[in-house]
């Protein structure tokens, strides 16, 4: 199947100027008429027949009329087929091209394009849902102004919303097409943007209003629409918006551009939330929250992610992409820009790790599989499977890593640069590192690798004691793994913070061979990064470092490597057991502390998983977790994470041959063991948790982490008080303390367990939001009837399969079931292939995400990996779409 090349790139033959849609809705189907202003492109390659054809993108519309300047276009006039219309001669001047079309979109199960959503309509543009509601040309470079009409009938749907400003509202009494029930509104968008940021909302919604001046004093009015008594659980969201808004003003100096701000809450949504100039669309769950019906976790992620579509008006809405290639010069950035709002707002630190642990469990795996991709890809078949981990997360790394070369107030100098330039375009990533470039005065061209090459560098690092004179040598090289389509790699610039630690505990200073104490000093980080940090520089296959003028000692210093996740990398160096206990008990950097006891905690689970427990190791890290659960100047926050286990995916990662249910059933060994030797230091620490439970949010979140930490090791341990304590907490007033109690239960066949669960079903069983937590729960649940669980739940009346949410709550709930899901007859395998065949029939995007879990099937073994290859060849043998079938087939390379 031929893909789509980033070397084919060529401008469009016809810039657009407006964009002019009149969208009549009915009960049974809704009418689209476009009026497209039109006009050679000198920009585009001259086309020696003549004018070039325009090409129109078009999937499901029925066609009704075609215009060339007001007249009937002629039957010989253009070409059609099942996915485009073709102008053949456009005349070469400026034109106006008029359609009207039928769609349905009430039958429409992609949620792309025009659809239903419970008893509203609205839109998923980005990438290519616009060619689903009327014939465009549909690429981001083609940037026009909007404006829309919608008319519609005032009952059904009495909220008629779309992009930029309402400028006209009112009935349609004597109305021909519907009567004196229709009502209409006309939207005006003065900035010109890509057809994939339209939008539109019609529906019965409640609206909660509220107001914002900006830094220049205009008033912004501020709209949430929720469906009807949904109205109470968006107070959260609103004060998130109005944080974001004023942090954006405050630190990027950006300011909101429109008159108005509009956000929409929809159940059956296949993003998080969608970024559509002056009215974001957002999957209802990141956004209808209180302590009562969201964990801190979910309340801090919605802050996230409202923050995130915000700081997209300008990077993404003001400045777009020229192609689908660059997403990444949007999304990587604006995820960078969130993740540092949600660190200005609460812990620096503890973002940072999570972030950290998030990327290593998901991108890494992503990372190493048939699956991998540059952050600027060179081609797809589907560009919806390119919404992806190495473009958002991998992305944002890079960012950050050029704030980490550049400096703050030179990187800052950059992005300013880059709006004004940009502001308005459609750009490049390429831009993007030409403005830092310019702004910084340096050579970024080995930088751009990062940009082009898939994969994650692999740092090798020894080092040299010499003890007599006081100096350390490190030989670091560099390496980057083969991935599909790139056998060869070259160097990348990666930048490496590093510190020592010396046997008391302290920070040593560091100077480089041959520098002056005050070059030195002067070389230090920012002491964000912690006390005595250097950046080395490694942009060469090998380098070799040395440090002088240090103590001299029969024991090296402590090395703490990748301070602050100074690179997305992977580390492989000679650090012994007593050198990670010691980082762990004294290393200033946060990160490098919590990565010191993840390396420790992945040799403790390997070694149990191999059925070689390391009892001294084990003792250690108990030796070193009773002095973290007792030491008072701890925040509890990072308490709770320098506790955390590894994820499965990272462990799975760090085996030869991963073992999945022995990997699984390591880690409950691990919490049980831990459980029983820290009984008393866990109970005086959740003693202590215990005071700030009630406390809201954000304020106690940190206690409640540790609570539920320490439940799960207590239950594991088999305490008693401790399951009793789990169980109450499900019916209690905070969600994060309920989910706690759950998460604990949850793998343990325990009666508390199941009245536990009947309890929580009982509650919420009418709030779709929630009860996906049940969903999912119970789709994990790791006992032998794991897969007849599952096929009960997907009849189970509750359960909406239409409804993106509830798929990924019980089949990707599944997936996380690693005993059932990773059975070896190879069961689970097949019940995964069966529910993706069905699934892409209604919902390709979906689909293809989960098929993604077939990435990893030949790391596992002859017996795992040749069923988990059966399975996915019976998948590929099924009539798929062209999204999953392309995830299918890199799957199977």
């Amino acid at each position: 199947m031929a893909g789509v090349r980033l070397a084919d790139y060529q401008p469009a033959p016809y810039r657009l100027e407006r964009t002019d849609l009149t969208v009549r809705i009915f009960d049974d189907h809704t009418l689209v008429q476009a009026r497209l202003s039109l006009e050679p492109n000198p920009l585009a390659p001259l086309d020696a027949q003549g004018p070039a054809p325009l090409v129109l993108q078009g999937i499901d519309l029925e066609l009704l009329d075609l215009r060339l300047d007001g007249q009937p276009l002629a039957q010989e006039g253009f070409n059609r087929n099942n996915t485009s219309l073709t102008v053949l001669a456009p005349p070469p001047r400026s034109f106006v091209l008029e359609s009207v079309v039928r769609i349905h979109p009430h039958d429409n199960t992609t949620l792309e394009g025009l659809y239903a959503s419970g008893g509203m309509l609205t839109t998923q543009c980005e990438a290519e849902g616009f060619r689903r509601i009327t014939f465009h040309p549909d690429r981001p470079d083609l940037l026009s102004r909007f404006r829309v009409r919608i008319e519609a009938d005032r009952q059904t749907y009495p909220v008629l919303l779309s992009n930029g400003n309402g400028i006209a509202f009112g009935d349609l009494n004597g109305d021909p097409d519907g009567g004196s029930g229709r009502h209409f509104a006309i939207w005006d968008d003065p900035f010109p943007k890509p057809s994939y940021l339209f939008a539109l909302v019609a529906g019965n919604l409640e609206e909660v209003r509220d107001r914002f001046t900006t830094s220049s004093g205009r008033s912004v009015i501020l709209r949430l629409h929720v469906e009807p008594g949904d109205g109470a659980l968006t107070g959260h969201a609103m004060t998130c918006l109005k944080r974001a808004m004023t942090w954006d003003e405050e630190v990027y100096g950006l300011e909101y551009d429109l008159d108005e701000f509009n956000l929409v809450a929809v159940r059956h949504f296949n993003m998080g939330a969608m970024e559509n100039k002056g009215l974001n669309i957002f999957n209802s769950k990141l956004v209808l929250a209180d302590a009562a019906t969201a964990t801190d976790g979910e309340l801090e992620r919605i802050e996230s992610i409202i923050a995130h579509e915000y700081f997209h008006n300008w990077t993404g809405n003001r400045i777009t992409c020229r192609d689908w290639f660059q997403l990444s010069l949007k999304e990587g950035l604006t995820v960078f820009r969130d993740q540092s709002f949600t660190a200005d707002l609460h812990s620096r630190s503890a973002k940072r790790i999570e972030d950290v642990a998030m990327l290593r469990n998901t991108q890494f795996r992503e990372d190493s599989g048939p699956t991998a991709h540059a952050v600027q890809p060179a081609e797809y078949q589907a560009i919806d499977n390119f919404y992806t981990t190495t473009i958002y997360e991998k992305g944002a790394e890079v960012i950050r890593m050029l704030h980490t070369l550049l400096g703050h107030d030179v990187f800052f100098k950059g992005i300013a640069l880059y709006v004004q330039r940009h502001d308005g375009t459609a750009a490049t990533c390429e831009d993007f590192v030409r403005a830092m470039e310019d702004a910084a005065q340096i050579d970024l061209q080995q930088f751009r690798r990062w940009y082009v090459q898939a994969g994650t560098p692999q740092l090798s690092i020894q080092k040299h004691w010499d003890g007599d004179n006081g100096s350390l040598t490190l030989t670091i090289r560099q390496h980057t793994p083969a991935t599909p389509g790139q056998p060869q790699k070259l160097p990348v610039v990666i930048p490496l913070v590093l510190g020592l630690v010396d046997q008391g505990g302290e920070p040593v200073p560091l100077r480089l061979q041959g520098e002056s104490d005050a070059a030195a000093r002067a070389a230090d980080l920012d002491p964000a990064w912690g006390m005595a940090s250097r950046l080395v520089v490694v942009d060469q296959p090998e380098l070799q470092v040395r440090f002088e003028g240090l103590e001299p000692h029969a024991h090296p210093p402590a090395l703490s490597l990748l301070r602050g996740f100074s690179a997305p990398v992977k580390v492989r160096d000679e650090r012994d057991v007593a050198e990670l206990l010691h980082l762990l008990a004294h290393d200033s950097d946060p990160f490098a502390r919590w990565d010191s006891g993840q390396g420790l905690l992945r040799r403790a689970v390997l070694c149990r998983a191999a059925q070689t427990p390391d009892d001294a190791l084990e003792d250690g890290l108990i030796n070193a977790y009773e002095r973290i659960l007792l030491d008072g100047s701890l925040a509890q926050r990072s308490r709770a994470l320098l506790l955390a286990l590894p994820g499965l995916a990272e462990l799975e990662d760090a085996s030869d041959t991963p073992d999945p249910p022995a990997l699984f059933q390591a880690l409950l060994d691990l919490r049980r063991r831990f459980g029983e030797a820290l009984a008393d230091p866990l109970g005086r620490c959740l003693e202590r948790c215990r005071s700030q439970w009630e406390l809201t949010w954000p304020q106690g979140d940190g206690d409640r982490d540790l609570t539920a930490l320490i439940w799960s090791w207590q239950v594991a341990a088999g305490d008693g008080q401790a399951i009793e304590s789990a169980l109450d907490a499900v019916s209690g007033h905070s969600m994060t303390l309920a989910r706690a109690g759950l998460g604990a239960l949850q793998p343990h066949r325990l009666p508390q367990r199941e009245e536990a669960m009947a309890l929580f079903f009982e509650r919420w069983q009418h709030r779709p939001v929630i009860l996906d937590t049940w969903f999912s729960l119970e789709a994990s649940a790791p006992f032998s009837d794991g897969l007849e669980r599952v096929s009960q739940l997907l009849t189970h009346p509750r359960y909406d399969g239409d409804a993106p949410n509830s798929v990924r709550a019980v089949v990707g709930g599944f997936i996380a079931n690693t005993p059932v899901f990773h059975a070896i007859d190879g069961s689970g395998y097949r019940f995964l292939a069966e529910q993706i065949a069905a699934l892409d029939r209604r919902n390709p995007i979906t689909a293809s995400r989960l098929a993604k879990r077939f990435s990893g099937w030949n790391s596992y073994g002859p017996e795992r990996g040749g069923a988990m290859r059966a399975a996915l060849e019976t998948l590929a043998g099924a009539a798929l779409s062209t999204n999953t079938a392309e995830v299918v087939a890199q799957c199977l390379q």
